[in-house]
Protein backbone atom coordinates (compact mmCIF):
# COMPACT_ATOMS: atom_id res chain seq x y z
CA UNK A 1 0.00 0.00 0.00
CA UNK A 2 1.13 3.53 -0.67
CA UNK A 3 2.12 6.28 1.83
CA UNK A 4 -1.32 7.97 0.65
CA UNK A 5 -2.96 5.03 1.28
CA UNK A 6 -2.00 4.80 4.76
CA UNK A 7 -2.67 8.30 5.27
CA UNK A 8 -6.30 7.09 3.84
CA UNK A 9 -6.85 4.80 6.32
CA UNK A 10 -6.47 7.47 9.28
CA UNK A 11 -3.13 5.78 10.49
CA UNK A 12 -0.63 7.16 12.36
CA UNK A 13 2.62 7.62 10.61
CA UNK A 14 5.69 9.00 12.14
CA UNK A 15 7.84 11.75 10.97
CA UNK A 16 10.84 8.99 10.34
CA UNK A 17 8.63 6.87 8.58
CA UNK A 18 7.59 9.40 6.12
CA UNK A 19 10.97 10.72 5.48
CA UNK A 20 12.11 7.38 4.87
CA UNK A 21 9.48 7.10 2.44
CA UNK A 22 10.04 9.57 0.32
CA UNK A 23 13.80 8.34 0.52
CA UNK A 24 12.89 5.51 -1.24
CA UNK A 25 10.55 7.34 -3.63
CA UNK A 26 13.87 9.37 -4.42
CA UNK A 27 15.83 6.35 -4.83
CA UNK A 28 13.41 4.37 -7.30
CA UNK A 29 13.21 7.42 -8.97
CA UNK A 30 17.21 7.68 -9.78
CA UNK A 31 17.92 4.40 -10.62
CA UNK A 32 14.56 4.28 -12.86
CA UNK A 33 16.02 7.26 -14.97
CA UNK A 34 19.63 6.18 -14.97
CA UNK A 35 17.97 2.26 -16.33
CA UNK A 36 19.50 0.48 -13.20
CA UNK A 37 16.75 -2.18 -12.86
CA UNK A 38 16.24 -3.21 -16.49
CA UNK A 39 20.20 -3.53 -16.57
CA UNK A 40 20.84 -5.63 -13.70
CA UNK A 41 17.58 -7.68 -14.11
CA UNK A 42 19.12 -7.89 -18.06
CA UNK A 43 22.78 -9.01 -17.03
CA UNK A 44 21.72 -11.78 -13.77
CA UNK A 45 19.00 -13.39 -16.80
CA UNK A 46 22.02 -13.14 -19.42
CA UNK A 47 24.68 -14.49 -16.17
CA UNK A 48 22.67 -17.74 -15.00
CA UNK A 49 22.19 -18.70 -18.62
CA UNK A 50 26.09 -18.88 -19.24
CA UNK A 51 26.78 -19.27 -15.84
CA UNK A 52 30.36 -17.79 -15.76
CA UNK A 53 33.49 -18.91 -13.22
CA UNK A 54 34.09 -15.60 -12.26
CA UNK A 55 30.62 -14.34 -11.40
CA UNK A 56 31.79 -10.83 -9.90
CA UNK A 57 34.31 -10.35 -13.02
CA UNK A 58 31.72 -11.25 -15.33
CA UNK A 59 29.75 -8.20 -13.56
CA UNK A 60 32.22 -6.18 -13.25
CA UNK A 61 33.24 -6.48 -16.98
CA UNK A 62 29.24 -5.96 -17.74
CA UNK A 63 28.88 -2.65 -16.17
CA UNK A 64 31.94 -1.02 -17.31
CA UNK A 65 30.79 -1.23 -20.88
CA UNK A 66 27.96 1.03 -19.54
CA UNK A 67 30.26 2.97 -17.50
CA UNK A 68 30.50 7.08 -18.24
CA UNK A 69 33.91 7.66 -20.78
CA UNK A 70 37.46 8.77 -19.35
CA UNK A 71 37.65 12.54 -19.09
CA UNK A 72 41.09 14.09 -18.32
CA UNK A 73 41.52 15.69 -14.59
CA UNK A 74 45.08 17.00 -14.43
CA UNK A 75 48.36 17.04 -16.05
CA UNK A 76 51.16 16.52 -14.03
CA UNK A 77 54.83 17.72 -15.33
CA UNK A 78 57.58 15.57 -14.15
CA UNK A 79 61.65 15.94 -14.04
CA UNK A 80 62.96 13.06 -15.74
CA UNK A 81 66.80 12.00 -17.66
CA UNK A 82 67.17 11.21 -21.20
CA UNK A 83 69.08 8.69 -22.43
CA UNK A 84 72.20 11.19 -22.77
CA UNK A 85 71.60 12.10 -18.95
CA UNK A 86 70.76 15.25 -19.91
CA UNK A 87 67.19 16.74 -17.72
CA UNK A 88 63.77 16.56 -19.09
CA UNK A 89 60.19 17.24 -19.13
CA UNK A 90 57.69 14.90 -18.65
CA UNK A 91 53.74 14.71 -19.33
CA UNK A 92 51.67 12.69 -16.92
CA UNK A 93 48.12 12.36 -17.76
CA UNK A 94 45.27 10.97 -15.06
CA UNK A 95 41.51 10.97 -15.97
CA UNK A 96 38.72 10.25 -13.87
CA UNK A 97 37.95 6.59 -14.52
CA UNK A 98 34.58 5.49 -12.67
CA UNK A 99 34.63 7.91 -10.38
CA UNK A 100 38.20 7.58 -9.39
CA UNK A 101 41.63 9.58 -10.59
CA UNK A 102 43.99 7.56 -12.34
CA UNK A 103 47.29 8.18 -13.95
CA UNK A 104 46.54 6.79 -17.67
CA UNK A 105 49.80 7.00 -19.93
CA UNK A 106 53.43 9.46 -19.56
CA UNK A 107 55.21 11.43 -22.66
CA UNK A 108 58.27 12.64 -23.49
CA UNK A 109 59.52 14.50 -26.28
CA UNK A 110 63.15 16.21 -26.99
CA UNK A 111 64.51 19.43 -27.20
CA UNK A 112 65.93 20.07 -31.13
CA UNK A 113 66.78 22.57 -32.65
CA UNK A 114 67.08 23.76 -36.23
CA UNK A 115 68.75 23.44 -38.22
CA UNK A 116 71.45 20.84 -37.03
CA UNK A 117 68.50 18.18 -36.38
CA UNK A 118 69.89 14.98 -34.59
CA UNK A 119 73.49 16.48 -35.43
CA UNK A 120 76.25 18.21 -33.29
CA UNK A 121 74.89 20.92 -30.98
CA UNK A 122 75.88 23.95 -32.07
CA UNK A 123 75.63 25.77 -29.01
CA UNK A 124 77.31 23.10 -27.14
CA UNK A 125 77.97 23.92 -23.38
CA UNK A 126 75.67 26.75 -23.42
CA UNK A 127 72.87 25.20 -24.89
CA UNK A 128 73.07 22.16 -22.23
CA UNK A 129 73.58 25.45 -19.32
CA UNK A 130 70.15 26.74 -20.40
CA UNK A 131 68.81 23.23 -20.31
CA UNK A 132 67.56 22.98 -16.65
CA UNK A 133 65.87 26.46 -17.12
CA UNK A 134 63.96 25.81 -20.44
CA UNK A 135 62.79 22.17 -19.09
CA UNK A 136 61.54 23.66 -15.33
CA UNK A 137 58.99 26.35 -17.63
CA UNK A 138 57.79 23.14 -19.10
CA UNK A 139 56.68 21.19 -15.87
CA UNK A 140 55.23 25.19 -14.81
CA UNK A 141 53.18 25.35 -18.04
CA UNK A 142 52.31 21.30 -17.97
CA UNK A 143 51.25 22.02 -14.09
CA UNK A 144 49.45 25.06 -14.30
CA UNK A 145 47.87 26.25 -17.96
CA UNK A 146 47.57 23.49 -20.03
CA UNK A 147 46.77 20.86 -16.80
CA UNK A 148 43.86 23.42 -16.35
CA UNK A 149 42.67 23.73 -20.26
CA UNK A 150 42.70 20.08 -20.39
CA UNK A 151 40.26 19.36 -17.28
CA UNK A 152 37.45 17.70 -18.63
CA UNK A 153 37.84 17.03 -21.80
CA UNK A 154 37.86 13.95 -23.76
CA UNK A 155 41.09 12.18 -24.52
CA UNK A 156 39.88 10.97 -27.58
CA UNK A 157 39.19 13.91 -29.28
CA UNK A 158 43.17 14.42 -29.93
CA UNK A 159 42.03 17.04 -33.16
CA UNK A 160 40.38 19.63 -30.21
CA UNK A 161 43.45 18.91 -27.73
CA UNK A 162 46.13 19.73 -29.84
CA UNK A 163 44.59 23.01 -31.50
CA UNK A 164 44.74 24.03 -27.55
CA UNK A 165 48.25 23.18 -26.92
CA UNK A 166 49.18 25.05 -30.17
CA UNK A 167 47.40 28.17 -29.69
CA UNK A 168 48.56 28.14 -25.80
CA UNK A 169 52.11 27.55 -27.54
CA UNK A 170 51.92 30.41 -30.35
CA UNK A 171 50.45 32.88 -27.41
CA UNK A 172 53.72 31.93 -25.67
CA UNK A 173 56.00 32.63 -28.90
CA UNK A 174 54.01 36.00 -30.09
CA UNK A 175 54.74 37.06 -26.36
CA UNK A 176 58.05 35.91 -26.43
CA UNK A 177 58.73 37.61 -30.40
CA UNK A 178 57.09 40.65 -28.93
CA UNK A 179 59.56 41.17 -25.67
CA UNK A 180 62.54 40.57 -28.33
CA UNK A 181 61.25 42.97 -30.43
CA UNK A 182 61.17 45.52 -27.82
CA UNK A 183 64.56 44.77 -25.95
CA UNK A 184 65.83 44.95 -29.47
CA UNK A 185 64.57 48.37 -30.32
CA UNK A 186 65.67 49.53 -26.57
CA UNK A 187 68.70 48.56 -27.39
CA UNK A 188 69.10 50.07 -30.84
CA UNK A 189 67.88 53.58 -29.57
CA UNK A 190 70.45 53.80 -26.10
CA UNK A 191 73.19 52.49 -29.31
CA UNK A 192 72.13 55.32 -31.27
CA UNK A 193 72.38 57.72 -28.34
CA UNK A 194 75.21 56.84 -27.11
CA UNK A 195 77.46 56.33 -30.15
CA UNK A 196 79.75 59.08 -31.42
CA UNK A 197 79.76 60.40 -34.71
CA UNK A 198 82.24 58.29 -36.50
CA UNK A 199 85.32 59.83 -38.09
CA UNK A 200 85.79 59.95 -41.62
CA UNK A 201 87.94 57.18 -43.45
CA UNK A 202 91.35 57.94 -43.86
CA UNK A 203 92.39 58.79 -47.39
CA UNK A 204 93.72 56.02 -49.69
CA UNK A 205 97.70 55.63 -49.27
CA UNK A 206 99.82 53.86 -52.53
CA UNK A 207 101.48 51.25 -51.52
CA UNK A 208 104.73 50.32 -53.18
CA UNK A 209 103.39 48.32 -56.32
CA UNK A 210 101.30 52.01 -56.64
CA UNK A 211 97.80 50.27 -55.64
CA UNK A 212 95.34 51.87 -53.74
CA UNK A 213 95.12 50.56 -49.77
CA UNK A 214 91.67 50.96 -48.51
CA UNK A 215 90.34 49.80 -51.10
CA UNK A 216 88.21 46.45 -52.17
CA UNK A 217 90.02 43.51 -54.71
CA UNK A 218 87.47 43.48 -57.52
CA UNK A 219 88.55 39.73 -57.40
CA UNK A 220 86.61 39.01 -54.42
CA UNK A 221 84.98 35.62 -54.03
CA UNK A 222 80.87 36.36 -55.23
CA UNK A 223 79.16 37.13 -52.13
CA UNK A 224 76.91 34.14 -50.70
CA UNK A 225 73.40 34.01 -49.99
CA UNK A 226 73.02 34.50 -46.28
CA UNK A 227 71.11 31.59 -44.36
CA UNK A 228 67.59 32.00 -42.90
CA UNK A 229 67.68 33.07 -39.40
CA UNK A 230 67.41 30.01 -36.78
CA UNK A 231 64.21 29.87 -35.76
CA UNK A 232 65.29 29.90 -31.74
CA UNK A 233 63.63 27.01 -29.94
CA UNK A 234 61.20 28.56 -27.29
CA UNK A 235 61.76 27.61 -23.80
CA UNK A 236 59.15 25.06 -22.45
CA UNK A 237 58.61 24.04 -26.06
CA UNK A 238 58.63 20.32 -25.36
CA UNK A 239 55.65 20.86 -22.94
CA UNK A 240 53.44 20.82 -25.92
CA UNK A 241 54.83 17.66 -27.74
CA UNK A 242 55.03 15.69 -24.63
CA UNK A 243 51.40 16.32 -23.49
CA UNK A 244 50.32 16.19 -27.38
CA UNK A 245 52.04 12.05 -27.14
CA UNK A 246 50.91 11.32 -23.43
CA UNK A 247 46.79 12.29 -24.68
CA UNK A 248 47.13 9.83 -27.83
CA UNK A 249 48.74 7.12 -25.41
CA UNK A 250 46.30 7.78 -22.74
CA UNK A 251 43.40 6.94 -25.74
CA UNK A 252 45.38 3.66 -27.14
CA UNK A 253 45.47 3.02 -23.32
CA UNK A 254 42.04 3.31 -22.61
CA UNK A 255 40.55 1.58 -25.53
CA UNK A 256 42.94 -1.36 -24.95
CA UNK A 257 44.27 -1.01 -28.33
CA UNK A 258 48.04 -0.82 -29.88
CA UNK A 259 49.26 2.73 -29.75
CA UNK A 260 49.65 2.46 -33.95
CA UNK A 261 45.83 1.49 -34.34
CA UNK A 262 45.32 4.31 -32.82
CA UNK A 263 47.31 6.70 -34.43
CA UNK A 264 46.20 4.93 -37.72
CA UNK A 265 42.61 6.08 -36.74
CA UNK A 266 43.38 9.72 -36.57
CA UNK A 267 44.62 9.37 -40.32
CA UNK A 268 41.90 11.63 -42.43
CA UNK A 269 43.41 9.29 -45.34
CA UNK A 270 43.06 6.23 -43.85
CA UNK A 271 43.95 3.77 -45.72
CA UNK A 272 41.34 0.40 -46.11
CA UNK A 273 43.27 -2.69 -46.36
CA UNK A 274 46.55 -3.97 -45.00
CA UNK A 275 49.13 -2.17 -43.03
CA UNK A 276 52.42 -1.57 -44.50
CA UNK A 277 55.70 -1.65 -41.87
CA UNK A 278 58.12 1.54 -42.93
CA UNK A 279 61.81 0.29 -44.45
CA UNK A 280 64.24 0.50 -41.69
CA UNK A 281 67.28 2.88 -42.57
CA UNK A 282 69.93 1.59 -40.01
CA UNK A 283 72.74 3.69 -39.44
CA UNK A 284 76.19 2.00 -39.75
CA UNK A 285 79.38 4.43 -40.03
CA UNK A 286 79.54 8.43 -39.35
CA UNK A 287 82.37 10.05 -40.88
CA UNK A 288 81.30 13.88 -39.98
CA UNK A 289 83.37 16.64 -38.16
CA UNK A 290 83.22 14.46 -35.00
CA UNK A 291 85.30 11.43 -36.52
CA UNK A 292 89.22 11.49 -35.86
CA UNK A 293 89.55 11.23 -39.68
CA UNK A 294 89.75 14.62 -42.52
CA UNK A 295 86.28 13.55 -43.96
CA UNK A 296 83.55 15.64 -42.86
CA UNK A 297 81.05 15.32 -45.67
CA UNK A 298 79.27 11.83 -44.89
CA UNK A 299 77.67 12.62 -41.83
CA UNK A 300 75.99 9.18 -41.76
CA UNK A 301 75.68 6.25 -44.15
CA UNK A 302 72.53 4.29 -43.55
CA UNK A 303 71.64 0.57 -45.16
CA UNK A 304 68.35 0.49 -46.91
CA UNK A 305 68.06 -3.64 -46.40
CA UNK A 306 66.39 -4.97 -49.59
CA UNK A 307 67.22 -9.17 -49.04
CA UNK A 308 64.91 -10.79 -46.85
CA UNK A 309 60.56 -11.01 -46.64
CA UNK A 310 60.73 -9.97 -43.16
CA UNK A 311 62.18 -7.37 -41.30
CA UNK A 312 64.18 -10.18 -38.78
CA UNK A 313 65.85 -11.23 -41.89
CA UNK A 314 66.56 -7.74 -43.02
CA UNK A 315 68.08 -6.75 -39.67
CA UNK A 316 69.60 -9.75 -39.44
CA UNK A 317 71.31 -8.67 -42.89
CA UNK A 318 72.34 -5.45 -41.73
CA UNK A 319 74.13 -6.87 -38.44
CA UNK A 320 76.40 -9.65 -40.41
CA UNK A 321 77.50 -5.81 -42.34
CA UNK A 322 78.18 -4.42 -39.45
CA UNK A 323 80.48 -7.34 -38.77
CA UNK A 324 81.96 -7.69 -41.66
CA UNK A 325 82.79 -4.04 -41.72
CA UNK A 326 84.34 -4.00 -38.35
CA UNK A 327 86.71 -7.36 -39.68
CA UNK A 328 87.65 -5.46 -42.95
CA UNK A 329 88.47 -1.88 -40.49
CA UNK A 330 90.25 -4.32 -37.79
CA UNK A 331 92.17 -6.37 -41.06
CA UNK A 332 93.14 -2.84 -42.88
CA UNK A 333 94.42 -0.92 -39.12
CA UNK A 334 98.24 -0.82 -39.30
CA UNK A 335 97.62 -0.98 -34.79
CA UNK A 336 95.41 -4.10 -35.19
CA UNK A 337 92.32 -3.77 -33.60
CA UNK A 338 90.88 -0.83 -34.33
CA UNK A 339 88.84 0.92 -31.57
CA UNK A 340 85.46 2.78 -33.30
CA UNK A 341 83.83 4.81 -30.67
CA UNK A 342 80.16 4.42 -31.38
CA UNK A 343 77.66 7.90 -31.57
CA UNK A 344 74.52 8.38 -30.17
CA UNK A 345 72.86 7.75 -32.77
CA UNK A 346 74.75 3.64 -32.59
CA UNK A 347 76.78 4.18 -35.40
CA UNK A 348 80.35 3.58 -35.82
CA UNK A 349 82.71 6.80 -35.67
CA UNK A 350 85.07 5.76 -38.39
CA UNK A 351 87.46 8.31 -39.58
CA UNK A 352 88.44 8.37 -43.11
CA UNK A 353 90.36 11.23 -45.35
CA UNK A 354 88.42 10.28 -48.85
CA UNK A 355 84.33 10.17 -49.82
CA UNK A 356 84.99 6.97 -51.51
CA UNK A 357 86.82 5.11 -48.54
CA UNK A 358 84.12 3.84 -46.69
CA UNK A 359 81.73 3.63 -49.90
CA UNK A 360 84.51 1.19 -50.87
CA UNK A 361 84.27 -0.69 -47.53
CA UNK A 362 80.85 -1.04 -47.64
CA UNK A 363 81.04 -2.31 -50.74
CA UNK A 364 83.84 -4.85 -49.98
CA UNK A 365 81.36 -6.05 -47.12
CA UNK A 366 78.87 -6.56 -49.20
CA UNK A 367 80.80 -8.62 -52.07
CA UNK A 368 82.24 -11.01 -48.79
CA UNK A 369 78.56 -11.65 -48.10
CA UNK A 370 77.43 -11.93 -51.50
CA UNK A 371 74.96 -8.72 -51.50
CA UNK A 372 74.85 -6.80 -54.27
CA UNK A 373 74.51 -3.60 -54.17
CA UNK A 374 71.76 -1.70 -55.58
CA UNK A 375 70.14 -5.21 -55.32
CA UNK A 376 70.35 -6.84 -52.18
CA UNK A 377 71.29 -3.39 -50.34
CA UNK A 378 71.41 -0.07 -51.06
CA UNK A 379 72.99 3.17 -49.36
CA UNK A 380 71.42 6.30 -48.11
CA UNK A 381 74.33 9.27 -47.11
CA UNK A 382 73.46 11.92 -45.26
CA UNK A 383 75.50 15.05 -46.15
CA UNK A 384 74.50 17.36 -43.62
CA UNK A 385 76.18 20.05 -45.63
CA UNK A 386 74.52 23.23 -43.66
CA UNK A 387 77.62 22.31 -40.90
CA UNK A 388 79.98 22.27 -43.64
CA UNK A 389 79.86 25.77 -45.14
CA UNK A 390 82.30 27.81 -44.71
CA UNK A 391 80.81 31.56 -45.04
CA UNK A 392 84.45 33.19 -45.33
CA UNK A 393 84.59 31.72 -48.46
CA UNK A 394 81.46 30.51 -49.40
CA UNK A 395 82.68 26.79 -49.90
CA UNK A 396 82.07 23.31 -48.41
CA UNK A 397 84.45 21.51 -46.21
CA UNK A 398 83.91 18.38 -47.30
CA UNK A 399 87.41 17.46 -46.12
CA UNK A 400 90.09 19.17 -43.43
CA UNK A 401 91.70 21.58 -45.92
CA UNK A 402 89.21 20.60 -49.11
CA UNK A 403 87.15 23.06 -49.86
CA UNK A 404 84.50 22.84 -52.94
CA UNK A 405 82.48 25.21 -53.91
CA UNK A 406 78.67 24.53 -54.33
CA UNK A 407 79.03 23.86 -58.42
CA UNK A 408 82.07 21.57 -57.57
CA UNK A 409 79.85 19.68 -54.84
CA UNK A 410 77.65 18.66 -57.76
CA UNK A 411 79.96 17.30 -59.62
CA UNK A 412 81.15 14.95 -56.25
CA UNK A 413 77.88 13.56 -56.06
CA UNK A 414 77.77 12.95 -59.61
CA UNK A 415 80.77 10.65 -59.25
CA UNK A 416 80.16 9.00 -56.49
CA UNK A 417 76.65 7.78 -57.67
CA UNK A 418 77.89 6.93 -60.90
CA UNK A 419 80.66 4.60 -59.33
CA UNK A 420 78.94 3.54 -56.41
CA UNK A 421 75.54 2.03 -57.55
CA UNK A 422 73.62 1.03 -54.42
CA UNK A 423 73.29 4.77 -53.49
CA UNK A 424 69.80 5.23 -53.95
CA UNK A 425 69.09 8.75 -51.37
CA UNK A 426 71.33 11.40 -50.94
CA UNK A 427 70.16 13.47 -47.41
CA UNK A 428 70.71 17.07 -47.34
CA UNK A 429 73.62 17.74 -49.83
CA UNK A 430 73.44 21.51 -50.01
CA UNK A 431 72.22 23.77 -47.61
CA UNK A 432 68.76 25.23 -48.07
CA UNK A 433 69.76 28.68 -49.98
CA UNK A 434 71.61 27.05 -52.66
CA UNK A 435 68.54 26.32 -55.00
CA UNK A 436 70.68 26.38 -58.18
CA UNK A 437 72.71 23.35 -57.18
CA UNK A 438 69.93 21.98 -55.63
CA UNK A 439 68.10 22.17 -59.45
CA UNK A 440 71.48 20.97 -60.93
CA UNK A 441 71.83 17.51 -59.19
CA UNK A 442 68.17 16.70 -59.18
CA UNK A 443 68.52 17.23 -63.87
CA UNK A 444 71.76 15.01 -63.01
CA UNK A 445 69.44 12.02 -61.40
CA UNK A 446 67.21 11.94 -64.12
CA UNK A 447 67.33 8.21 -64.93
CA UNK A 448 69.09 6.99 -62.07
CA UNK A 449 67.76 5.32 -58.94
CA UNK A 450 68.86 7.95 -56.57
CA UNK A 451 66.60 10.71 -54.79
CA UNK A 452 67.33 13.60 -52.64
CA UNK A 453 65.93 14.02 -49.69
CA UNK A 454 65.61 17.23 -47.29
CA UNK A 455 66.37 17.13 -43.36
CA UNK A 456 67.78 20.34 -42.20
CA UNK A 457 66.80 22.13 -45.30
CA UNK A 458 63.01 21.35 -44.56
CA UNK A 459 61.45 23.00 -41.67
CA UNK A 460 59.74 20.01 -39.48
CA UNK A 461 56.06 20.72 -38.35
CA UNK A 462 54.22 22.83 -37.35
CA UNK A 463 56.09 25.56 -39.28
CA UNK A 464 56.28 24.19 -42.47
CA UNK A 465 52.71 23.91 -42.86
CA UNK A 466 52.06 27.61 -40.77
CA UNK A 467 54.09 29.79 -43.80
CA UNK A 468 53.83 26.85 -46.75
CA UNK A 469 57.82 27.21 -47.18
CA UNK A 470 58.80 25.85 -50.38
CA UNK A 471 61.29 22.77 -50.54
CA UNK A 472 64.33 22.70 -52.48
CA UNK A 473 64.11 21.96 -56.47
CA UNK A 474 63.94 18.23 -56.83
CA UNK A 475 63.76 17.05 -53.41
CA UNK A 476 60.95 13.94 -53.36
CA UNK A 477 61.25 13.16 -49.88
CA UNK A 478 61.64 15.04 -46.08
CA UNK A 479 62.69 13.74 -43.20
CA UNK A 480 59.98 14.80 -39.91
CA UNK A 481 60.77 14.29 -36.18
CA UNK A 482 58.75 14.27 -33.02
CA UNK A 483 60.18 17.08 -31.06
CA UNK A 484 59.84 20.16 -29.53
CA UNK A 485 55.99 21.84 -30.01
CA UNK A 486 55.29 19.39 -32.51
CA UNK A 487 51.96 17.68 -31.58
CA UNK A 488 50.34 14.31 -33.31
CA UNK A 489 48.15 15.94 -35.42
CA UNK A 490 51.03 18.31 -36.99
CA UNK A 491 52.64 14.60 -38.22
CA UNK A 492 49.66 13.57 -39.15
CA UNK A 493 48.75 16.69 -41.06
CA UNK A 494 52.22 16.59 -42.54
CA UNK A 495 52.13 13.03 -43.61
CA UNK A 496 48.83 13.20 -45.11
CA UNK A 497 48.87 16.38 -47.05
CA UNK A 498 50.27 14.81 -50.34
CA UNK A 499 53.81 13.56 -48.73
CA UNK A 500 52.65 10.24 -46.96
CA UNK A 501 54.56 8.40 -49.73
CA UNK A 502 57.44 10.56 -49.44
CA UNK A 503 58.69 11.05 -45.37
CA UNK A 504 61.03 9.20 -43.09
CA UNK A 505 60.42 9.17 -39.84
CA UNK A 506 63.74 9.93 -37.89
CA UNK A 507 63.77 9.43 -33.96
CA UNK A 508 66.22 11.65 -32.67
CA UNK A 509 69.43 11.31 -31.04
CA UNK A 510 67.80 11.68 -27.54
CA UNK A 511 67.14 8.10 -26.43
CA UNK A 512 64.30 7.44 -24.35
CA UNK A 513 63.23 4.54 -22.83
CA UNK A 514 60.14 4.16 -24.43
CA UNK A 515 59.20 2.13 -28.07
CA UNK A 516 56.79 4.36 -28.87
CA UNK A 517 57.93 6.00 -31.78
CA UNK A 518 58.14 2.62 -33.92
CA UNK A 519 54.23 2.63 -33.07
CA UNK A 520 53.73 6.11 -34.32
CA UNK A 521 55.88 5.44 -37.54
CA UNK A 522 53.78 2.47 -38.68
CA UNK A 523 50.56 4.26 -37.51
CA UNK A 524 51.23 7.40 -39.64
CA UNK A 525 52.24 4.96 -42.47
CA UNK A 526 55.57 6.85 -43.52
CA UNK A 527 57.44 4.65 -45.82
CA UNK A 528 60.85 4.83 -43.99
CA UNK A 529 62.05 4.92 -40.23
CA UNK A 530 65.43 5.75 -39.17
CA UNK A 531 65.91 4.27 -35.67
CA UNK A 532 69.81 4.36 -35.61
CA UNK A 533 71.88 1.60 -35.53
CA UNK A 534 71.52 -1.47 -34.29
CA UNK A 535 73.19 -0.81 -31.04
CA UNK A 536 72.02 -0.29 -27.38
CA UNK A 537 69.92 -1.24 -25.71
CA UNK A 538 66.98 1.06 -26.39
CA UNK A 539 67.73 1.40 -29.98
CA UNK A 540 67.46 -2.29 -30.14
CA UNK A 541 64.26 -2.43 -28.18
CA UNK A 542 62.90 -0.30 -31.30
CA UNK A 543 63.81 -2.58 -33.26
CA UNK A 544 62.35 -6.05 -31.19
CA UNK A 545 58.97 -3.67 -31.46
CA UNK A 546 59.14 -3.24 -35.19
CA UNK A 547 59.67 -7.34 -35.55
CA UNK A 548 57.10 -7.67 -33.33
CA UNK A 549 53.96 -5.23 -35.02
CA UNK A 550 55.36 -7.00 -38.36
CA UNK A 551 54.59 -10.00 -36.67
CA UNK A 552 51.37 -8.95 -34.66
CA UNK A 553 50.00 -8.05 -38.36
CA UNK A 554 51.09 -10.93 -40.14
CA UNK A 555 48.72 -13.07 -38.09
CA UNK A 556 46.07 -10.83 -38.15
CA UNK A 557 46.17 -11.47 -41.96
CA UNK A 558 46.86 -7.30 -42.90
CA UNK A 559 50.23 -7.35 -42.97
CA UNK A 560 51.38 -5.04 -46.87
CA UNK A 561 54.52 -5.61 -48.41
CA UNK A 562 57.11 -3.85 -46.81
CA UNK A 563 59.68 -4.29 -49.90
CA UNK A 564 62.14 -1.91 -51.20
CA UNK A 565 60.70 -0.64 -53.79
CA UNK A 566 63.17 1.42 -56.10
CA UNK A 567 63.88 4.50 -57.02
CA UNK A 568 62.84 5.55 -53.83
CA UNK A 569 59.24 8.49 -53.28
CA UNK A 570 58.46 7.29 -56.92
CA UNK A 571 61.08 9.05 -59.25
CA UNK A 572 60.66 8.35 -62.52
CA UNK A 573 63.80 6.37 -63.91
CA UNK A 574 62.50 7.03 -67.89
CA UNK A 575 65.21 9.74 -68.74
CA UNK A 576 62.56 11.82 -70.64
CA UNK A 577 60.27 11.62 -67.53
CA UNK A 578 60.97 15.24 -65.51
CA UNK A 579 61.23 15.65 -61.44
CA UNK A 580 57.98 15.56 -59.74
CA UNK A 581 56.89 19.05 -58.44
CA UNK A 582 56.69 19.39 -54.94
CA UNK A 583 54.92 22.47 -53.05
Amino acid sequence: MSFKGIRGCNSRVSKEDQDFYDLRQRAAEYYRANSVPQNIEGVLNQMFLEKPDDIYGYLANYFAQHSAKAVICRAEGKEIYDGNGHISAQANVYCIIRNEEKWVSSGAVPAHGEPSAGRTDPAGAAAEGSAHSDEQTALSWINQPISTMLHGLDPSDQTTIDKILSDFFLARFLEKEDERRRESEAEEQKSAESTPEPPPPPAPTKDKKGADKGKKSVCMEPSLPAAEPLVPVLPGCTAVGAVSLAVAKATAQLQATPLYQHIRSLRRDQPAGDIHIPLPMVTVLSCGRMSPGKLHLLEELMVLPSAGDTVREKIAMVLDLQKEVRRILNSTSKTGTLFCPVTDGGALLVGFDRAEQPLDVLTEACANLQLTPGTDVHFALSCAAHSLLDYSKGKYEIAAGTLKSPDELVEVYESLISRYPGICALIDPFRKEDLEQWDKLSCALIGQPCCLIADAAFCSPPRLYGDKRLLPPGVTGVVLRHVNETTITDLLRATSEGRDSTTILEQSGTEWCDDYFVDLAVGLGVKCVQLGGVRGGVRVARYNRLMELEEELTSQGILGSNQLELPLFGISVSPASESPETE
